[in-house]
């Protein structure tokens, strides 16, 4: 009887140690077959690497394309039923990092940094005559992914160098936006400015069906190519500022 258990408990260890190094050894491509649905809305294409340290050579959220994709999966949260990894992205212009937390049916992301082309945000800013520079880095302290939109988020949005050319070319200094979940699932926020040529100071609110801002623009020492751009944003007012009222739908589609 003793031999009998013996070869048994051998048994499960070499079952268990095989597992391990199936598990361990799992090709990326294989892994997301099985996850794919869990990482929506993010899609990933052309992967290597295994499931715990792998690399995507395309991949894109919302139809838009990110670059590549690295990560490098952690062991010890998986005892505790989590999925935590420390994620890269890379691609023409765009760059960020933050770790990606998927535990009981939801998304989460901690510590993570966007950058991107100004110019990615010319269709939300809604000023056609006038072409974005500059970087824009995002920066989210923690957010939830929730039916494909972010609630419990928290952050802030820097827009380096920012400036403008086309029918009108200024420097504007650096921008800022503070951002944060409502009671009511909203994204809400204030804009400013942080001592360049521009004044900027305003406020916004998003949902998932909808965003809005408004801001009030002036030329700060009447910087004369600041004076002139801003004759192509929003409306005019009685002490020479400019008021800029934006509107629109996101991307992401409404809830049925």
């Amino acid at each position: 009887m003793i031999r009998f258990l013996r070869g048994v408990l051998i048994s499960i260890l070499l079952l268990v140690a095989i597992a391990g190094v199936v598990a361990w050894t799992c090709p990326a491509e294989l892994a997301y077959r099985f996850g794919a649905d869990a990482l929506v809305p993010v899609r990933m294409h052309d992967l290597t690497g295994s499931i715990w340290q792998g690399h995507a050579g395309a991949a894109e959220v919302l139809g838009m394309s990110l670059g590549t994709i690295d990560w490098k999966l952690q062991a010890q949260p998986l005892l505790r039923g989590e999925i935590v990894a420390h994620v890269t992205v890379a691609g023409d212009g765009m760059g960020g990092s933050g770790i990606v937390n998927y535990s009981g049916g939801q998304t989460a992301f901690d510590d993570a940094t966007l950058r991107m082309p100004a110019r990615l945000a010319a269709p939300v800013l809604a000023i056609p005559m006038l072409e974005l520079l500059g970087t824009i880095e995002i920066d989210i302290a923690h957010a939830r992914l929730h039916d494909q939109w972010l609630d419990d988020a928290a952050g802030t949005v820097r827009w380096h160098d920012a400036a403008v050319a086309g029918a009108a070319q200024a420097k504007l200094g650096d921008l800022r936006a503070t951002f944060a979940s409502t009671a009511d699932g909203s994204i809400a926020g204030v804009v400013d400015d942080l001592g360049g040529p521009l004044e900027l100071a305003g406020t916004f609110k998003a949902n998932r069906n909808a965003y809005e801002a408004q801001a009030r623009l002036a030329s700060r020492g009447d910087n004369a190519q600041v004076s002139e751009a801003l004759q192509f944003i929003g409306q005019a007012q009685a002490d020479g500022s400019r008021n800029l009222e934006i509107r629109g739908r996101p991307l992401i589609p409404p809830v049925p």
